[in-house]
């Protein structure tokens, strides 16, 4: 019997695919989130589900960590990266060592999750995407037979990257695996609703969205940008967009990411990056974007010295991740979380819900725009 929590659960399904009843489903709730259905009957008690359940089994690194600075040399590809560049510079590595890298696509408005298997098809895995996507058995399937032979990476959030290195089958030795900070995940059905708004009030589908588009530089500022299937292109910056100030907020995110077990400074996977907003080098384009890069262990450490496609340079690793909240403990659950999906599931529309949410915010812009 499972022994994970609902409130705990980070939906990754490995307790699914390694049940050797296929006494586990994985159903979706009316929220959007995936969550584990036990046939009772079914169970035969093995325990299979309990050894790979990354809540209950947390994988750790016990080597020193280095810090790194990075930035991507090549500019036509960095523009594309959400920050620095820091794993297509490493997947690349991978892939001329013949190996396989993993990773989640933006496919139009759906994520999904991707083997690339060559240097050419690697971009279709940078920027950054900000809602769950799930890993279904055929995935996990192909990353256990790709590390039977080949170099793997396979990179996501901390709780997916220690799913798949507690999966049955798979030759650790083979196995590289890249972490982002992550502050937590809303579900599909949040993105799905207010694309659904947005198209309705434009008129037209929407083609692509990113979260983090470089077309102009905005500082510390998340720039959307959003192309829709009549040609026209949207930029809304930062909480200018709702759905952007829904998901800095906080509001709508898994219960299991307010009390992530991966948001501290014990890191499970090989590499872990993030943004690196301060950098005094004068070697890094600021504006361009830089990542943190930690190296968590000495296989990670050597890809980093083999890497020639980064810029890299040594950082002190407690001053650049004092303020990354991730790295040391989770978000914290607003009072809104309890109703803000309830709201959503009702007539209300996923803007609406965020004002509602995040009343504050929208009085305080109020009451400047009357001074100004």
């Amino acid at each position: 019997m499972l022994k994970c929590s609902k409130e705990d659960c980070t939906g990754c399904g490995g307790c699914a695919f390694v049940c050797p009843k296929q006494a586990i489903k994985m159903e979706k709730t009316k929220d959007g989130f995936i969550y584990p259905k036990i046939e009772k009957e079914l169970c035969i008690g093995c325990g299979g589900c309990n050894k790979v359940c990354p809540v209950l089994n947390k994988p750790l690194v016990e080597e020193k960590p280095l810090a790194y600075a990075v930035q991507l040399k090549d500019r036509k590809i960095l523009q594309q990266c959400a920050s620095g560049g820091a794993f297509y510079g490493i997947a690349k590595i991978v892939l001329e060592q013949n190996g396989n890298v993993f990773g989640v696509k933006n496919q139009g408005t759906q994520l999904v999750y991707q083997r690339v298997s060559s240097i050419e098809n690697l971009k279709e895995l940078v920027g950054s995407k900000y809602y769950q996507c799930s890993i279904n058995k055929d995935s996990y399937d192909e990353i256990a037979e790709s590390t039977q032979n080949n170099l793997t990476l396979v990179s996501g959030t901390p709780c997916m990257v220690a799913a798949i290195q507690n999966m049955r089958n798979i030759n650790r030795n083979n196995l590289i695996t890249f972490e982002i900070l992550c502050q937590g995940v809303p579900s599909e059905l949040v993105i799905k609703r207010f694309y659904e708004e947005k198209a309705k009030k434009k008129g037209t589908p929407i083609k692509s969205h990113s979260f983090r588009s470089k077309d102009r530089y905005v500082g510390k500022n998340y720039l959307n940008r959003y192309e829709y299937e009549d040609g026209t292109v949207e930029y809304l910056v930062g909480e200018e967009d709702p759905l952007s100030l829904s998901f800095q907020r906080q509001i709508f995110l898994r219960e299991s990411c307010y009390r992530c077990k991966y948001a501290n400074t014990k890191r499970s996977a090989d590499f872990t990056a993030g943004d690196l907003w301060e950098i005094e080098s004068t070697e890094f384009e600021k504006k361009r974007g830089c990542s943190i890069l930690v190296c968590n262990t000495l296989k990670a450490q050597q890809l980093m010295e083999d890497s020639s496609v980064l810029t890299k340079e040594r950082i002190d690793m407690e001053v650049s991740l004092k303020n990354n909240i991730p790295y040391h403990h989770p978000v914290k659950r607003p009072r809104c979380r309890k109703w803000s999906y309830k709201l959503l599931l009702s007539r209300l529309s996923p803007t609406m819900v965020t004002k509602i949410c995040c009343w504050k915010y929208y009085i305080k812009h109020i009451l400047i725009g009357k001074r100004k």
